[in-house]
């Protein structure tokens, strides 16, 4: 996502682009694909010494909230991507290796809508993660 969107993004949810947002964003775009709050803070600390890991973990929650990035829970503990379409995905875990693939449509939101509609629930979000063994890991 660009600078104007993810600025309207964060607008329409009452919140600004802060420096510390943008490059909180832009040090998960220069890691790759996902990353955990410790090496986002790391890779901050090379150009802003003065922002705190306190800074990065608050960020990256609100940024979840809104969308702009998803949380992804490993076993060794939980990790950053972008959703630079703004839309949630879904995520195979590898028990083993955590190798990640992502699951392009959301499965979930088919089952509970109704359910909660009869329950007068207000949904807010969801997490589905799946489990398992990856295919090199099953040959091991």
């Amino acid at each position: 996502m660009k600078a104007p969107v993810l600025s309207a993004l964060l607008k329409e949810k009452g919140y600004k682009l802060t420096a510390q947002r943008q490059a909180i964003l832009t040090a998960l775009r220069h890691l790759g694909e996902r990353a955990s709050a410790k090496v986002i803070y790391e890779e901050l600390c090379k150009q802003k010494p003065a922002v705190s890991l306190d800074t990065v973990y608050r960020n990256l929650r609100l940024l979840a909230e809104i969308g702009i990035v998803q949380q992804i829970l490993l076993q060794s503990g939980a990790v950053f991507e972008l959703t630079d379409d703004g839309r949630h995905h879904h995520h195979l875990v590898c028990v083993d290796c955590e190798k990640v693939v992502c699951i392009s449509y959301c499965p979930e939101s088919c089952v509970y809508t109704e359910q909660a509609r009869l329950a007068g629930f207000a949904v807010l979000g969801h997490l589905f993660e799946v489990y398992g063994r990856c295919a090199d890991c099953q040959q091991k």
